[in-house]
């Protein structure tokens, strides 16, 4: 590494020659800057790399918003036998995530033999031997998977505090005395995942809901258990989250319109599937509970549920499941519905109706959860969801893939909630125009630093793809592959270089005559890969960033690792976009 003067920072010489070229060619053409050193420690900064900062108007009704969303949160890994986990929860609450998920079954008494057992359908213990059975099934067939699956690291977070969280000693003093009995559990269902308490979840989120964000944090309940543990459900609800669940207004009615979300800072949102109290008293078992479930394309049938209870049911205030059965439902038109619908079937809606699934969330919430078969945890591509409007967009946190990075780009910085951009959301009842925009972008690649490992010396090259949805007219071709995430729509590479601070000598990257974009809606992602001429190329390390909120001129980009850490790796670009108004500009989305 060169050395700048004392009060610069140390850059690499390939990296420092760049700057200093960029330096005097902004002399010339007339840019004044106190001196270089004050140049360097500008450019090195990490200020200077985040994406532009957006201040968020929170006085729309939440269904206007996009949500960072999270599916099967409970899960540190794969989805058949990883472990079920508090502290799961803890790493997207503090990664800034603002709808969770819990999957909630019968527990079994502490004071049974089996009570350290994960738990069946019914209720009754798992026996050890039949969890080690299903886990040697699971493996046999699925040992490669296995290999490549990585649990869940939690990323630090620097700003929150330290991990403090009240224990035992500060349990509630109604519980002290009841440790007997039996409990709800968390687990995914029909697998041989390991389960958590529903306590320790509960003690998780209400300890770590409100450190990265103030804003309101949505708990998704999938509920599989009997009466008698969804009122302890509800008890273990109110004893810890009480001071955060949403009052009940005094007028409240099922046509009770959706809140600001300045009016729900610090609340818990409580989304269940509400049964109406007549229904509620009928027989447990004729009707389902929450028949949202993330596996309900490859179980179908196979899941019985119980009803849920009114206790329950009504903390579901402005976040009610509903079943879907179709747009033209009496339920379609409450205003605190909620559908939640898997990738597959969001599909087959689209190619039925094209458009429909647009038009309904303008003005209703909907969730959209990857199918069941994508047991390593991998995920659908978010944003031609987001692009159909979907608030909730639940993703599988456990590992930095390319639906990751781009839930990263959308959400950073935001507390988690997006405001929809014009012609995505109702204005005084009437949809303004959507705002596309055409777009020529060049980026040219200086210099990279800080690769791969001392040991080893990377074949690097830079990749940068553009997410920008379809280019078609009526906007249908994004869904036409299901939603795969393949990475961007436009793709670009560099020559390859041996080095760890590699020189990529100006190489442009040019993306012209991009058309019909919604920047806000769009995507670029830079990946540093190492060439391998045997096996796949592996990235070295990645940086991704919103249209809207990435800034052209000269960069250095502060990359993140695999596990969407900050790393040492960076890369020095300088880029010049030209945006002209879309002649597609006033089209309606679909």
């Amino acid at each position: 590494m060169a050395s700048t003067a004392s009060d610069s920072p140390e850059l690499a010489a390939t990296v420092l020659k760049h700057a200093k070229a960029e330096y005097e060619a902004q002399l010339q053409n007339g840019v004044k800057h106190d001196s270089f050193d004050h140049f360097l420690t500008t450019l090195v900064s990490p200020e200077s790399s985040k994406p532009s900062p957006i201040s968020t108007d929170t006085s729309h009704k939440i269904s206007q918003y996009f949500i960072s969303s999270s599916h099967n949160t409970y899960l540190t890994g794969n989805q058949l036998w990883s472990k079920s986990s508090t502290d799961a929860y803890k790493d997207v609450l503090k990664r800034g995530c603002r709808c969770i998920e819990i999957d909630v079954w019968d527990g079994d008494s502490p004071s049974s033999a089996s009570s350290s057992d994960a738990e069946g359908q019914t209720g009754k213990p798992r026996k050890e031997s039949e969890v080690k059975k299903l886990r040697g099934l699971f493996k046999k067939g699925l040992d490669k998977l296995k290999s490549n699956d990585k649990p869940i690291k939690p990323v630090q977070d620097e700003a929150a505090r330290p991990d403090s969280s009240p224990g035992e000693d500060h349990m509630p003093t109604p519980w002290r005395t009841m440790s007997g009995r039996a409990e709800p559990k968390v687990y995914h269902g029909y697998t041989a995942t390991k389960e958590v308490p529903f306590r320790k979840v509960a003690e998780v989120i209400r300890d770590y809901a409100f450190r990265k964000s103030d804003l309101p944090l949505i708990v998704s309940f999938e509920v599989h258990t009997s009466s008698e543990q969804q009122e302890i459900m509800v008890e273990i609800i109110n004893d810890y989250w009480k001071q955060y669940l949403v009052p009940i207004p005094s007028d409240f009615s099922e046509t009770t319109p959706l809140p600001t979300l300045e009016s729900l800072r610090k609340r818990i949102l409580i989304k269940v599937k509400y049964t109406p109290p007549e229904k509620a008293d009928k027989s447990l078992s004729k009707t389902t509970s929450h028949e949202e479930s993330s596996d309900d394309e490859t179980q179908g049938e196979q899941v019985k549920k119980g009803t849920i209870i009114g206790a329950l049911g009504r903390l579901g205030v402005y976040t009610r499941s509903c079943h879907f059965h179709g747009f033209d439902q009496p339920e379609a038109k409450l205003p605190t519905h909620i559908f939640a619908l898997g990738e597959g079937k969001l599909l087959d809606l689209h190619e039925e109706s094209p458009g429909q699934v647009f038009k309904h969330n303008l003005d209703y919430l909907m969730r959209a959860y990857p199918k069941g078969t994508r047991v390593r945890s991998n995920n659908l591509d978010p944003a031609p969801f987001w692009r159909q409007g979907i608030q909730m967009v639940a993703l599988n946190w456990q590992q930095m893939n390319a639906a990751m990075m781009l839930n990263e780009a959308m959400f950073t910085g935001t507390g988690g909630w997006v405001l929809k951009p014009e012609g995505y959301r109702l204005e005084n009842g009437t949809l303004p125009a959507l705002k596309r925009t055409d777009m020529d972008l060049t980026i040219r690649i200086l210099a990279a630093q800080g690769l791969g490992i001392e040991e080893s010396m990377p074949d690097a090259y830079v990749k940068c793809e553009l997410h920008v949805g379809s280019q078609s007219d009526d906007g249908t071709s994004d869904f036409r592959d299901g939603g795969k995430n393949k990475g961007g729509e436009w793709k670009r590479k560099t020559s390859v270089r041996h080095s760890r601070d590699p020189d990529f000598a100006g190489e442009a990257l040019s993306f012209a005559g991009v058309t019909s974009v919604v920047p806000e809606l769009s995507f670029i992602r830079f990946k540093l890969m190492d060439e391998d001429r045997f096996q796949q190329d592996k990235m070295i390390a990645w940086g991704c960033y919103r249209l809207d909120r990435f800034r052209p001129g000269l960069q250095l980009l502060h990359l993140s690792d695999l596990s969407g850490r900050g790393c040492n790796a960076r890369l020095l670009i300088n880029s010049t976009m030209s945006v002209v108004a879309s002649a597609q500009a006033g089209q309606v989305a679909s």
